[in-house]
């Protein structure tokens, strides 16, 4: 396993973003957040690049800023949600480095979801607002059945379902270990 890029997937709301700092200064890495990146670089927030240029546009700047920040070493990548379901990404991902999987259920993940402040245009109904408790349950457990097969290609799975942020990171530093 390469371990000079570690790569972070898995479902929106499994931590992604506040684990990858914390592994990175574990380390002695950098992090990076590609969501964050892909706002800095078009100057849009993620809703907003959806809302006026489509996923679609969104996906191929997701994938270039992915090339272009993976050029260094030593660095913790937190990905977006959706981004490893583009063989390309995932392919790349896997080569370049190692890809954890912070796996979460359905329920874990809608919980967190449903009080969470970011604003996840996957999860809104046609009006633009924030699914109620049940539909959010069940869109994320759709897309959670669409994504996982992909997301257990991960070299890594680590459980983060009733999880501490510091045990998460401490079961990703153990097996990078092994």
């Amino acid at each position: 396993m390469n371990t000079d890029r570690i790569f972070l997937t898995g479902f929106m709301g499994s931590g992604k973003s506040t684990v990858a700092p914390r592994l990175a200064r574990g380390l002695g890495y950098k992090a990076l957040d590609l969501d964050e990146e892909i706002v800095q670089h078009t100057g849009l927030s993620i809703p907003a690049l959806f809302e006026l240029y489509g996923e679609e546009r969104f996906r191929e700047e997701e994938k270039n800023l992915l090339r272009r920040l993976t050029e260094q070493t030593g660095i913790v990548v937190s990905l977006g949600g959706g981004a490893v379901m583009d063989p390309s990404n995932m392919a790349w991902c896997k080569q370049k480095g190692t890809l954890v999987y912070l796996k979460g259920s359905a329920a874990f993940l809608a919980s967190r979801l449903a009080s969470s402040r970011q604003d996840r245009p996957l999860l809104h109904d046609e009006n633009g607002s924030l699914l109620p408790p049940g539909l959010l349950l069940d869109r994320v457990s759709d897309l959670l059945t669409q994504r996982s097969a992909i997301y257990e290609q991960a070299h890594i799975t680590v459980t983060i379902d009733a999880a501490s942020i510091s045990s998460v990171v401490a079961r990703i530093q153990g097996a990078l270990r092994q």
